[in-house]
C-alpha cells in the first residue's frame, strides 16, 4: 500500500513527541532518585522544549553553582532514561513557579455559599404560565426554598415515589 511521505513523517514525528513527553514525566517523577537528594533540594525540573531540559532554583547562588554541574546532571538524566533524551540544560530562578516534581499534598478546598431566600420570592406564582418552561422552573425554585434549602432538591419527588410504590 502506498502512502504519502507526509503521512509517514507525521506519524514518525508524533511518536517521537509522545516519547519525549513520557521521558520528561519519568524524569519529574524520579527527580530526587536520579540526581540525588542534595541536588534535588537545590534544583527542580520546570519543563522541557525539544531536547532542552529546564531546571529552576530558589537561590541565585545555588543556581550559579548548578550551572557548573550541568554536564553531570545531563548525563545522570540521560543515563536514567537509557538514551540521549536531552542534550542541553537551561537554568532559571523559580520565582514562585511550582516545580514539576512537587506533589500536591493538600487538595484544593471548595466552599458552597450559604443559600439565602431572595426577597419577594413567590410574587410571580400564578402570573406565569405553569405549563411553560419558565413557569415550571420558577415553581420549582419557590418550592425549593419553601421546603428549606437544607432538605435537598429532590425532597418532593421522593415523597411522590413513596406514595405510588
Amino acid at each position: 500500500m502506498l502512502r504519502r511521505l507526509s503521512e509517514s513523517v507525521e506519524r514518525y514525528m508524533a511518536a517521537q513527541e509522545a516519547s519525549a513527553q513520557r521521558n520528561f514525566v519519568e524524569v519529574c517523577r524520579r527527580w530526587a532518585e536520579i540526581v540525588g537528594p542534595e541536588t534535588a533540594e537545590l534544583l527542580r525540573p520546570l519543563g522541557h522544549k525539544r531536547r532542552d531540559l529546564y531546571l529552576g532554583a530558589d537561590d541565585p547562588v545555588a543556581l550559579q553553582e548548578m550551572v557548573f554541574a550541568a554536564p553531570e546532571i545531563l548525563s545522570l538524566v540521560n543515563a536514567a532514561l537509557g538514551h540521549e533524551a536531552f542534550d542541553k540544560v537551561r537554568f532559571d530562578l523559580l520565582g514562585g513557579r511550582v516545580p514539576l516534581d512537587a506533589l500536591r499534598a493538600i487538595p484544593p478546598r471548595f466552599s458552597t455559599p450559604a443559600e439565602v431566600r431572595p426577597e419577594g420570592l413567590g410574587g410571580l406564582v400564578g402570573k406565569l404560565d405553569p405549563n411553560s418552561p419558565v413557569g415550571r422552573c420558577y415553581a420549582k425554585y419557590v418550592a425549593y426554598f419553601e421546603s428549606g434549602p437544607g432538605s435537598g432538591s429532590g425532597g418532593r419527588r421522593k415523597a411522590r415515589r413513596a406514595k405510588r410504590g
